[in-house]
């Protein structure tokens, strides 16, 4: 079955390049999409080569934390606004108080007539919402909304802070990672110049060194072990085999030769055989 050829490394850096514009909405940026037309193609890489990505990839716009700060400037707004209802509900009711104290004071003639008193009671002129006491519950319960609309408007507003600061964090190092991407694929296609040799002869010699500093701890290893090897002496091993006669303990008296042979029996012969 034959291997599956890898991608090229133009088209993988293309691909990066496109997913990173796509995320943040800059595919229609003059470098951006430039870059991807030579990517894709192969071609014109010298003259994109020249340009430093850093510089000219576009800074992606977050949008992390936008609808938060959309809530938070509209609570603030309500806030603002609110502020200044307590004192235009005092200052209506105030109005109205004095209309009817007024009235009041001309069918009274012949009483002394006070006007707190008369705006805390009324006497069936002034209504009930316009009495101090209704409005001085009003305007707490204004100032009490004024306070919380506050404290909700700071932390809404520090966590929408925090988002998009951290989209912000996240959205440079992408765009740093795929500069660098680029910067490192589009090093090698720079043209010919005096820099660029600079550049290629720096490298080679850096390289070089490398090797030869390699090359001289490897060297002292092998002196080292070189030098172990011929100080250790040889060890001789001496065997001191005792080859003892195996007859020379065998004790032939223990058989007596005098003694009779045995009769050796004999079967008789048949006839015919």
């Amino acid at each position: 079955m034959p291997r599956a050829s890898k991608p090229k490394k133009n088209l993988i850096l293309a691909d990066g390049l496109e997913a990173w514009a796509l995320k943040y909405g800059n595919l229609d940026d003059a470098y951006v999409s430039g870059l991807l037309a030579g990517l894709r193609q192969n071609k014109n890489l010298e003259v994109w080569a020249s340009l430093n990505p850093l510089e000219y990839l576009p800074i992606p716009a977050v949008k992390a934390g936008a609808k938060l700060q959309a809530r938070t400037r509209l609570v603030l707004v309500v806030r603002n606004v609110l502020v200044f209802a307590p004192v235009a509900l005092t200052w209506i009711a105030v109005g109205e108080a004095t209309t009817g104290f007024a009235e009041y004071a001309k069918e009274n003639t012949a009483t002394v007539v006070n006007f707190l008193d008369f705006w805390q009671n009324g006497y069936d002129i002034l209504p009930e919402e316009y009495r101090i006491a209704t409005v001085a519950r009003l305007d707490a319960l204004i100032i009490f909304g004024v306070i919380v609309l506050t404290l909700l408007a700071s932390v809404s507003g520090k966590r929408a802070v925090d988002k998009t600061n951290q989209a912000e964090n996240l959205a440079d190092r992408e765009r740093m990672v795929i500069a660098v991407e680029i910067a490192s694929f589009l090093h090698t296609k720079r043209a010919i110049s005096t820099v660029t040799m600079n550049q290629a002869l720096i490298g080679a010699l850096s390289k070089l060194l490398n090797a030869t500093e390699s090359l001289e701890s490897t060297t002292k290893i092998l002196e080292k072990a070189t030098k172990e090897a011929k100080s250790i002496k040889p060890v001789k091993i001496e065997k001191n085999l005792k080859v003892e006669n195996s007859f020379s303990s065998f004790d032939l008296g223990q058989f007596d030769m005098n003694q009779p042979k045995k009769k050796i029996m004999k079967w008789p012969r048949r006839e015919g055989s």
